[in-house]
């Protein structure tokens, strides 16, 4: 059995799905805040604005260790005998990273990570 840990890097994929909405969500608060009345809320637009750059930055990062750690779990467990998968996987890691930035890439990318961790448990096991 393969004492892979680089699984618990791949765990975190769904806070890229918020990260992402998050920051949609601040921007367009933001572009209603820009368009309003000077005399209404002083600031409310910066506020929305450093929300909305860092939560798209954090998606980045979440989506950019998944992708790391994920090649590296199918590094280590290629190398393993109880289970070999295809490099192709990888491929999620990647369209994930671009999920970040695209939102509606995340479409294909969050069901296909739910299948890799699932068919990981099922042939692997626990770590």
């Amino acid at each position: 059995m393969s004492r892979s840990s680089w699984w618990y890097g791949v765990l975190p994929f769904p806070v890229v799905v918020l990260t992402a909405f998050l920051s949609r969500f601040a921007s367009r608060a933001f572009s209603s805040a820009a368009r309003a009345p000077a005399d209404s809320a002083p600031g409310a637009d910066v506020a929305w604005f450093v929300l909305q750059a860092l939560s798209f930055w954090v998606g980045i990062l979440v989506a950019a260790v998944v992708l790391v750690c994920l090649l590296a779990d199918l590094r280590t467990l290629g190398e393993g005998e109880s289970w070999s998968p295809s490099s192709l996987w990888g491929l999620a890691g990647v369209v994930h990273l671009g999920g970040a930035v695209f939102t509606s890439l995340l479409v294909v990318s969050v069901p296909a990570l739910s299948v890799y961790l699932y068919r990981r448990h099922v042939r692997v096991g626990r770590p």
